[in-house]
């Protein structure tokens, strides 16, 4: 598996393309995609001077202790809900202090025991403290790595599609 396609690479250079023209920071939060989203990031030409890091949360704990996400559904959700990917790009906003953000939570294997046998992940970007688009990725793949590349992938291509058509707007 090639780990950057090269429709996903001229999305990563769009963002940042638009972020050093702006000179904004970018930082993720992630839980479905364990750092794959960073890794993408990390992987740009002058990285350092646009991209801030993020942070990995798996558990509604972490979410919780790491991200200061209060939501009384987190639990019973499993912590996978479009409202908690948007909290989390909102969080990791402030926490980072960066000016975009993106997030991703959900599913990259089939959980029979908690009746998730359909995998789907929810990802959310934010500009300057707003969130500009929440989208529900699913997956037919029951590989577990390619479940989140394509996540990380096709938010990786949306924000940068986003973010292209915003600057042909100006």
């Amino acid at each position: 598996m090639n780990l950057i396609e090269e429709d996903t690479q001229n999305a990563l250079n769009i963002i940042r393309d638009y972020c050093l023209k702006h000179n904004y920071r970018i930082s993720v939060a992630e839980s479905v995609t364990a750092g794959m989203l960073q890794l993408m990031l990390s992987t740009c030409q002058n990285a350092g001077m646009f991209f801030s890091g993020g942070i990995t949360a798996y558990s509604c704990f972490q979410k919780m202790k790491q991200l200061s996400i209060i939501d009384e559904n987190c639990v019973a959700l499993d912590g996978v809900s479009k409202k908690l990917a948007e909290k989390m790009a909102l969080q990791i906003c402030r926490r980072f202090n960066s000016d975009l953000s993106l997030s991703l939570t959900g599913y990259a294997s089939k959980l029979p025991e908690k009746g998730i046998i359909d995998l789907y992940a929810y990802a959310s970007f934010c500009l300057k403290g707003e969130i500009v688009f929440t989208e529900k990725f699913t997956t037919n793949t029951s590989n577990q790595l390619e479940a989140q590349h394509e996540y990380a992938s096709s938010l990786i291509k949306l924000c940068g599609f986003s973010l292209e058509k915003k600057t042909a707007m100006t």
